[in-house]
């Protein structure tokens, strides 16, 4: 009888859905990890050309994961919606604030850092998610899920600082991502300002 509800639990809408979601997620970040080191590979570290051969895959697979903010609210997931928030926005910033709208930022060594990190994390966290509803976790992905990150979380962050301050020239001339006064809400914001700030 258990073993029935078990199976009923496994097979159920929510967690075939999930199921369905992590592989197409994990199949995503694994063409950008092969491109990734594809063109390390026969380039090095020469940046250019990187972001025309991974931009748009980035983009449709980083954007996707707003879902997991839905996943969250209605509890599909058991996990905090404002950390998942905010985890996703900083991600989703850099790729269609920074990337898409700063070639300079295109031609920074933080681009190659991010997708070495982003990649490989997030091929690790999606085959860890769907083989864990499964119930087949082997024990070393078990061990890269929660050891990588030691290593790759602050090379994430050290690529998106880069990628921010390689496109900070766009943004101060362009005044982008910057409020002035006056305006009906009585509120000033100066991106570049907070940017050193928030560094400091």
């Amino acid at each position: 009888m258990s073993n029935k509800k078990e199976q009923h639990s496994l097979f159920s809408a929510s967690n075939t859905y999930l199921v369905a979601y992590n592989v197409f997620q994990f199949t995503g970040w694994f063409v950008l990890l092969v491109k990734t080191f594809n063109h390390i590979s026969y380039n090095g570290y020469e940046v250019e050309g990187l972001w025309k051969e991974t931009g748009v895959c980035l983009k449709i697979f980083q954007t996707l994961a707003i879902l997991e903010i839905f996943h969250s609210l209605f509890g599909i997931v058991k996990s905090s919606v404002v950390t998942t928030t905010v985890q996703l926005f900083s991600r989703v910033f850099v790729v269609w604030g920074i990337l898409n709208i700063a070639q300079s930022s295109q031609m920074s060594i933080g681009l190659p850092l991010i997708l070495i990190a982003w990649t490989i994390t997030e091929v690790v966290r999606y085959s860890f998610y769907f083989l864990n509803i499964l119930k087949v976790v082997p024990w070393i992905l078990i061990y890269f899920r929660y050891t990588f990150f030691i290593v790759l979380y602050p090379l994430g962050v050290l690529g998106e600082q880069l990628l921010i301050y390689a496109a900070l020239p766009i943004i101060s001339k362009n005044k982008l991502f910057t409020v002035r006064l006056p305006n009906a809400a009585n509120f000033t914001f100066d991106f570049q300002v907070a940017f050193f700030g928030i560094r400091q």
